[in-house]
C-alpha cells in the first residue's frame, strides 16, 4: 500500500486531517551490530516521520521500530533498534522519499520552504534540516555541470542601485539602468 518493501502495514486512519499510516517490520532473529551474538527482542517503540502528502492531506508515517538486547556479557552494546536508511535516517524526522519530494517540489514547482511544511503538516524548521544536507550534497557534486555548454536568465536584469553617479564609478540608478536596456534594445 505504501511501497515500502519490507514493511507491513498495521493501520491507516485519518486523525485530524492527516492520513496515519502505521507500519512494522515482521518478526525475524537478528544478531548485535558490535559482537554478532544472537540479540533478543525488547519490544518496539514508535517512531513518527512525515511522509509525502496523500489524497491532499499530510501523511503521519508511525514506524513501530524493533528494539533488541545483546545477551553477551562482555558485549558493550546493551540494545539496539532497528534501521531502515530507505526509509529514514537514524533521528529523522521525514522519510527519505518526504525529502526528495520536497526537494523535487522546490526545483519543479518552484515551491516554498513554508509551503512545503503546510503539506507535509511540519515546521519550516524539520523541513529546512532534512532537506539541506542532500542540498549541499548536491551542489558539492561538480558532475552537475557535465554536458552543460551554457547558462541562462529568464528575461531579467540584475542591477543594484546605487546613489553613486556612474561617472563617479556608481551603477547608476534603476532608470539608468533601464535607459541602457532600452538602448541596447532598440540597437538589436
Amino acid at each position: 500500500m505504501v511501497g515500502l518493501e519490507g514493511f507491513h502495514v498495521i493501520d491507516v486512519s485519518q486523525v485530524a486531517g492527516t492520513v496515519r499510516v502505521v507500519v512494522e517490520t515482521p518478526a525475524q532473529q537478528t544478531g548485535c551490530r558490535a559482537c554478532g551474538g544472537i540479540a533478543h527482542s525488547h519490544g518496539r517503540r514508535e517512531v513518527r516521520l512525515a511522509d509525502v502528502p496523500c489524497f491532499g492531506r499530510p501523511v503521519t508515517l508511525i514506524w513501530r521500530k524493533r528494539t533488541w538486547r545483546c545477551a553477551e556479557e562482555k558485549c558493550s552494546t546493551k540494545s539496539f533498534t532497528e534501521q531502515h536508511p530507505d526509509l529514514a535516517g537514524p533521528r529523522a524526522l521525514l522519510t527519505v522519499r518526504a525529502c526528495w519530494w520536497a526537494i523535487n517540489q522546490l526545483r519543479g514547482e518552484h515551491a516554498s520552504i513554508a509551503g512545503l511544511a503546510r503539506q507535509l503538516g511540519t515546521t519550516w524548521r524539520t523541513v529546512w534540516r532534512s532537506i539541506q544536507p542532500l542540498l549541499k550534497s548536491m551542489a558539492a557534486d561538480e558532475g552537475r555541470f557535465t554536458n552543460v555548454s551554457s547558462l541562462g536568465v529568464d528575461e531579467h536584469i540584475w542591477h543594484h542601485v546605487s546613489s553613486k553617479p556612474i561617472d563617479q564609478g556608481g551603477r547608476g540608478t534603476l532608470a539608468d539602468a533601464h535607459q541602457r536596456a532600452d538602448g541596447l534594445l532598440a540597437a538589436a
